[in-house]
């Protein structure tokens, strides 16, 4: 079976957010992983097939990461953290930005190697974020365009 590539971007909140890598690493953990008291919704030990789903909190604490901090320009956002968490069948995540590397929307930060992923972005507490429309979190929560803004950083 051919290998398959992700490229990670930074995409965040809908536009440009200038800035430099501060500091990455990997963080090695599982391959795959499931939690154990998840996927069992039915209360009769069939196991829900969406599983690595409802282990999301589970897995990002568990799973392979590439971990990479990004000082922006903007003094509303600060230091900040961008992980990628490799889910299912990723093999690794691999970092091909480097410290000191002015970053803007659309550069690449790096891949995953095969299969699924998801990515959290970490701000620190001095960052006000206003959503604009309350997140969703769930298995029920709808798709959210492309290009889209998430959310507004201000003072």
């Amino acid at each position: 079976m051919k290998s398959q590539s992700q490229t990670l971007h930074l995409l965040l909140v809908g536009q440009i957010i200038p800035g430099h890598e501060y500091d990455d690493h990997v963080v090695e953990g599982s391959y795959y992983l499931e939690n154990i008291n998840q996927g069992f919704k039915d209360g009769n030990d069939n196991p829900d097939a969406v599983a690595p789903n409802d282990s999301q909190p589970f897995l990002s604490a568990v799973a392979t990461r590439a971990v990479i901090f990004i000082q922006a320009d903007s003094p509303e956002i600060g230091l900040m953290c961008f992980i990628a968490i490799g889910m299912g069948e990723v093999g690794s995540c691999e970092i091909t930005a480097h410290i000191g590397q002015s970053l803007n929307k659309g550069d690449q930060l790096g891949m995953f190697h095969f299969g699924g992923s998801t990515h959290c972005l970490c701000f620190n507490n001095e960052t006000k974020l206003d959503f604009i429309k309350p997140p969703i979190i769930g298995l029920d929560a709808s798709n959210i365009a492309v290009g889209s803004f998430l959310a507004r950083a201000s003072k």
